[in-house]
């Protein structure tokens, strides 16, 4: 019997709505590679029915030749990869109850192979819209699930441990979100020195979302960012939800912070490189004795007092500003990491 994999792909089609309702599935994203490591929805796997350079052709053929040519270089593209993209969805098929496949806009590509799966007896559907119409969810649904939501924030200067903080905090059951970690950037001119590369818009937002959505209590414990994390746009619904929450200051003494800032950064390649690059974009905002004095640390490789420089220069004026424009409900001063997740656990259980 012969199968035409275009058939019946209106058939087996879920929402994204719906699909939070099951368990025990698994989301595969059948976009390319490319599109994949832009962004994609939590969780799920890339087995790409076409490659970057063989969605470039498609696409070529179809708007310079015709459809049909487009759906037979496509046909014959995925024959290739039939048996391999078999064998993964077989062992995948043994691990979970269904298999969800989704596209861009959940057109031709998750269609055909949701169809040619489904002929072949596994329990398998299309994400209506794909990954569009997920997007297109997640966004909506942002705003109704931070109602009753209360995100107490903590602010400080550079150096004050506030990530580090999050981290043992989380280690205790305390519900956390780390904003930075999800942005892949520190948040400040030096925040992507040291992190491979900064997440995606996309890819964010949908960390965010799945965060916030899947709390276990409708208290969380941030650190305080600016709407901006290097690159990256906190999204309005979470961004003022962040400002009606509860504000805590931490302060913490000078060469404490800079143990924090050495550790953070050491071992990271092309440090010196990397710092004298940032600087250069920062000379504007500096004195200029003050920029001079910096460069000739970080060339000697005094990063330790380069970083006190930039500190007591900078970063400190500039974070004052900032953080004497909130009210806190709360301040603290810490002399470590663990005199400051104590202090916080006290802190916090009044919010609880």
């Amino acid at each position: 019997m012969k199968i035409n994999i275009y058939d019946d792909m209106n058939k087996n089609e879920i929402t994204y709505s719906e699909l939070l309702k099951k368990k025990n599935y698994i989301l595969i994203d059948v976009r390319t590679p490319k599109e994949y490591e832009e962004s994609t929805i939590p969780g799920a796997i890339n087995i790409p029915v076409l490659l970057d350079e063989e969605r470039v052709m498609v696409g070529t053929a179809y708007k310079k030749e015709s459809p049909e040519k487009a759906k037979l270089m496509g046909v014959e593209a995925i024959s290739k990869r039939l048996g391999a993209i078999t064998s993964e969805v077989s062992e995948l098929a043994k691990k979970y109850d269904s298999i969800i496949f989704f596209c861009a806009r959940g057109g031709m590509r998750s269609g055909s192979m949701t169809s040619f799966f489904n002929s072949m007896g596994y329990k398998t559907a299309r994400l209506s819209g794909g990954y569009k119409s997920y997007r297109s969810f997640i966004m909506n649904d942002l705003e109704n699930i931070v109602k009753g939501l209360t995100l107490i924030t903590l602010h400080g200067k550079t150096g004050t441990g506030k990530t580090k903080i999050l981290f043992e905090l989380a280690k205790k059951g305390f519900e956390t979100i780390d904003l930075e970690g999800m942005a892949k950037n520190r948040g400040s001119h030096f925040g992507h020195i040291g992190i491979p590369q900064d997440r995606s818009q996309k890819t964010f937002e949908s960390l965010l979302y799945d965060a916030v959505k899947h709390r276990k209590n409708n208290v969380i414990v941030i650190e305080g960012e600016s709407r901006k994390i290097g690159p990256i746009h906190i999204p309005e619904p979470f961004w003022n939800t962040m400002k009606n929450g509860v504000k805590i200051l931490v302060e913490g003494p000078i060469e404490m912070r800079l143990d924090i800032i050495i550790e953070d950064y050491t071992g990271i390649e092309e440090l010196k490189e990397n710092l004298l690059d940032v600087a250069k974009k920062l000379k504007r905002y500096m004195d200029g004795n003050a920029y001079s004095k910096f460069i000739k640390l970080v060339e000697e490789g005094n990063i330790r007092e380069a970083a006190r420089e930039m500190m007591v220069e900078y970063y400190d004026p500039m974070y004052n500003k900032s953080l004497n424009k909130h009210d806190y409900q709360e301040e603290i001063y810490i002399e470590s990491i663990e005199d400051g997740v104590l202090k916080l656990e006290n802190t916090l259980k009044k919010y609880l």
